[in-house]
């Protein structure tokens, strides 16, 4: 990924923006319940990290480690979260982890339609279809944040940037369309979600400004960290309270 100064909004940064506002809405959730305004000010994490998701199926160079230290590092989550309340619950990494299962079959599926067998065809659609089916009947049986729309909310973006491709050619700029089309996923997310979800919204203007680039930092393990560590923060001040 490109690390030349340029304008805009680098990955480093919207995501520092949407860690801000996750911190806000977990101190609402535990510590002031009735300031409905940190839930709002919280909407703004979740799509920016799941946007995050999608750009780091594509440019890493380690797919499956990719997702198994995403995945290992959501079911230390459920651990703690079972150990602290007694209860299972599908954390947003899970979730994420569950969304590069879709991406990666999509690009499975891309790799397979690019052949001229139709064998191979048959067989990513089947991959694909098969993937968002058995998703789809986890999100049934377990609670998993966000839901099935939102497992899936990466995919629009991919979508999108594969259609734009197909009609501007190879030389289309893809950003700005898988934006858009991401930004078609959240409205429906929101609206099947329903109350607050709508504010997620807000944080497309910055979404839009994304340059690109990672940014100057190398801070993927302080990203790794950031969630279960706060949230361990945030659930000892509550306990203390």
């Amino acid at each position: 990924m490109n690390q030349k100064p340029t304008t805009g909004l680098s990955q480093n940064q919207i995501k520092l923006i949407a860690a801000a506002a996750m911190v806000i809405d977990h101190v609402g959730v535990e510590l002031f319940p009735q300031l409905t305004i940190l839930r709002i000010i919280g909407r703004l994490a979740f799509p920016v990290f799941s946007y995050c998701i999608c750009e780091g199926s594509r440019l890493t160079h380690h797919p499956w480690k990719y997702f198994f230290r995403l995945f290992g590092m959501g079911l230390l989550c459920v651990i703690g979260y079972y150990v602290y309340t007694g209860m299972f619950y599908g954390n947003i990494l899970i979730t994420f982890s569950l969304s590069l299962c879709v991406l990666y079959a999509f690009q499975h599926l891309q790799t397979c339609w690019s052949q001229d067998k139709i064998t191979a065809r048959f067989a990513g659609v089947g991959i694909m279809l098969g993937c968002m089916a058995g998703i789809w009947l986890i999100c049934r049986w377990i609670t998993i944040d966000y839901g099935f729309f939102g497992v899936i909310l990466p995919l629009f973006a991919e979508l999108s940037a594969c259609i734009w491709q197909r009609y501007a050619g190879a030389d289309g700029k893809q950003e700005p369309a898988r934006v858009l089309g991401f930004s078609v996923g959240l409205l429906v997310l929101s609206l099947q979600m329903g109350g607050i979800q709508i504010y997620s919204l807000l944080i497309l203007p910055l979404l839009f400004a994304y340059n690109g680039t990672r940014g100057e930092r190398n801070l993927k393990q302080f990203f790794y960290w950031f969630y279960p560590v706060h949230l361990l923060l945030i659930g000892l001040v509550s306990m203390w309270i």
